[in-house]
């Protein structure tokens, strides 16, 4: 299985190389979180990568799989204090060119996008409106000098609507006195009930900005909301709603699907 050599009957590998091999993997990851320490410098990365595959016969896929792996746990270390500054995306980036793996690579697990997200949230509490992603093609009509900071597809946008329902009344039971006179008993008035539900309008694309909250629904809700227009924001696990400024409005809530970073991002893009 390893060496390609005879095992033995009914056998597939040997101990020694099973050993080897497995020992290697590890190896290959810990020296790619190694470097992305700082323990370990990047130049030269891949040879030593090499040195420890070759000799235990691990093939290319699991090289650039432990390799990944090492880098992903970089992350998870960097971003364990909830916070990412800019020497360990540095460290990350300084890394990752190393190997030679780009986006698609190093976002098998979402772990690049966590980065870029970090690196978002660090530039606007900064100060910084820089845009970190390129977007071509988006239904937008951005003021002049406007940056879309990060774009959220497949947004399911909801608001409160208060329902009305009329409960109860009877017109009672009408008993008999006497030849032609009737008495009504148990006669009582409804009345109307007011209940809050929250309901889905559309889906569609949400856009933040420095200056508003853009959505357009694939349904034909489009909005625009500008930030000093937001009285308050709501967190949610799963995405964020805001209260606008008028005597009559209604919580209007954006499930992104990551409700930590949108409602953080927003919330700093709004103090700017």
């Amino acid at each position: 299985m390893y060496c390609n050599q005879p095992a033995g009957f009914l056998r597939s590998r040997h101990r020694e190389c099973e050993d080897a091999h497995i020992r290697a993997t590890r190896q290959i990851g810990e020296l790619v979180l190694s470097a992305v320490r700082g323990a370990t410098p990047t130049a030269g990365l891949p040879a030593r990568i090499q040195a420890l595959a070759a000799p235990a016969h691990v093939n290319a896929a699991n090289v650039k799989n432990m390799a990944v792996t090492g880098w992903e746990k970089g992350v998870e270390l960097f971003l364990n204090d909830g916070n990412l500054d800019s020497a360990e995306e540095a460290r990350l980036v300084e890394v990752a060119g190393a190997l030679g793996y780009g986006q698609e690579q190093l976002n098998r697990n979402g772990y690049y996008v966590k980065v870029t997200k970090a690196a978002v949230l660090r530039d606007v509490m900064d100060g910084s409106t820089t845009s970190r992603v390129n977007v071509t093609n988006h239904p937008f009509n951005l003021q002049k000098a406007e940056n879309i900071i990060w774009l959220f597809n497949g947004v399911e946008y909801s608001e409160d609507k208060v329902r009305r329902e009329f409960v109860g009344g009877s017109r009672g039971v009408s008993v008999r006195i006497m030849k032609g006179v009737y008495y009504r008993v148990g006669d009582y008035r409804g009345h109307t009930v007011e209940r809050t539900e929250r309901v889905v309008l559309d889906r569609g694309s949400l856009a933040l900005t420095q200056k508003h909250v853009y959505f357009a629904g694939a349904g034909g809700k489009s909005f625009r909301v500008a930030y000093q227009k937001i009285v308050s924001f709501m967190p949610y696990s799963d995405g964020f709603g805001i209260v606008r400024d008028a005597a009559s409005a209604k919580p209007q809530v954006f499930a992104t699907g990551d409700g930590w970073f949108s409602y953080n991002l927003v919330t700093n893009l709004a103090r700017l």
